[in-house]
């Protein structure tokens, strides 16, 4: 009877060890502390290439900088309240909350160059602009139109995450 158990024994660790891993989109998140969150990343890292760790590394860093929106004030706080949102969470649901608080930002960043330009065109209509004024208007027209392809990159991402079937 001891060779069919080991038969058995040997069977069950073969297959096993042919279970498909989980893919990445599908791996929750374990964030209940700082150091339960480095764990989890570097064992991300041992099972990922890098690339495919970008969108959700991104949207880790989103979620800090949504907590400063939120005046959140120190970087503890920040990191604190990102663990809260990511923890028990799948990397795909991080990866798109992440990339939506990025999204929020880019607007919010695109509303205010966006003031400041039309200010700054309303004073150059008055009046021939300055060299500074010319500048600044140049500078704020730049800085547009790097946000409003930031946004079309993000909201391209956020469609293919928004069409991932779950």
């Amino acid at each position: 009877m001891f060779p069919g158990r080991f038969l058995l024994i040997v069977a069950l660790g073969l297959l096993a060890g042919c279970a498909k891993p989980v893919a990445l989109p599908d791996v929750v998140v374990s964030a209940a502390s700082k150091e339960d969150f480095t764990r989890f990343n570097a064992d991300l890292g041992q099972r990922f290439p890098p690339e495919q760790l970008q969108a959700f590394d991104t949207a880790v860093q989103e979620l800090q900088l949504d907590a400063m929106h939120r005046d959140i004030a120190t970087a503890a706080g920040r990191e604190a309240d990102m663990l809260a949102a990511v923890n028990g969470q799948t990397v795909h649901a991080v990866t798109l909350l992440g990339w939506q608080a990025r999204k929020a930002r880019f607007l919010r960043e695109l509303a205010e160059i966006t003031r400041m330009l039309e200010h700054d065109l309303r004073q150059a209509a008055k009046a021939p602009p300055s060299d500074s004024l010319a500048r600044r208007i140049g500078s704020e027209k730049e800085v547009s139109a790097k946000l409003q392809a930031s946004l079309a990159e993000t909201d391209r991402r956020l469609a293919g995450l928004l069409s991932r079937p779950n």
